[in-house]
């Protein structure tokens, strides 16, 4: 849980604030939004900072768009975005509607934390598996609040971009393609070599001190004799 995203939507004011604060705990970005009108602009606005939310979940009934008009509309968006409903058992009338957009899993109302919980293991575990572990996701973590999403290429600390030179960009694409490894000095004065841009050793140490004081402590180490190297801190 702790590298994906989630969106709550939810229109009860006190459940939204206190499911909120909960997963916040377990995910590494949450955002709430208290009807699907707002859940679309949260929806739309995170798609042009990083991809699509992970995980959202919503309840049904809500004022200017309910859940299901909310779940189809997400739909038309991303075919299979995971999608978690809160349903109450007097709201069967929805539930035809909700299959046929193809959503199958669903909290009850009240909310059983224990049954949340198993539910959104079982979503978890699927986006896990379909993602075939963190090589194949565009988000590398680094630590639990700084990640490295590789198709944007953006440093984001809890969600928010951290502003990097074309230097530092180019310094992180080459230390990610050998995370947690050594990257020789030589092999990083020939990648700013093909990209056109001359560095020597003085300038090269001088962007790593710059780049290291935008990473997470003891994230990018010197090692003598040989070169640099990016890990994780988690």
């Amino acid at each position: 849980m702790k590298r994906l995203s989630l969106l709550f939507v939810e229109d009860n004011e006190t459940l939204r604030t206190r499911i909120s604060g909960m997963l916040g705990e377990y995910f590494y970005f949450v955002e709430s939004a208290a009807d699907g009108i707002e859940g679309l602009e949260k929806y739309h606005e995170y798609l042009t900072r990083h991809k699509c939310y992970d995980i959202v979940i919503s309840d049904i009934r809500m004022p200017r768009m309910n859940g299901v008009e909310f779940a189809r509309e997400l739909r038309s968006i991303r075919e299979d975005q995971p999608i978690i409903i809160l349903s109450a058992y007097a709201e069967a009338e929805y539930l035809l509607d909700l299959i046929n957009i193809g959503i199958s899993q669903f909290i009850t109302k009240p909310i059983e934390y224990s049954q949340m919980f198993e539910t959104l293991y079982k979503v978890c575990s699927k986006i896990d598996n379909n993602s075939s572990a963190a090589v194949s996701s565009s988000m590398i973590a680094i630590s639990e609040e700084v990640f490295w999403d590789k198709d944007k290429k953006l440093l984001l600390e809890n969600g928010t971009a951290i502003a990097l030179t074309k230097y530092e960009i180019l310094l992180m694409e080459l230390l990610i393609a050998k995370f947690e490894q050594v990257c020789s000095s030589d092999e990083i004065l020939y990648h700013f070599y093909n990209n056109s841009i001359d560095v020597n050793a003085d300038n090269l140490r001088g962007q790593f001190m710059r780049l290291r004081k935008k990473l997470p402590d003891k994230a990018l180490t010197s090692i003598y004799g040989m070169g640099y190297r990016l890990s994780s801190v988690l």
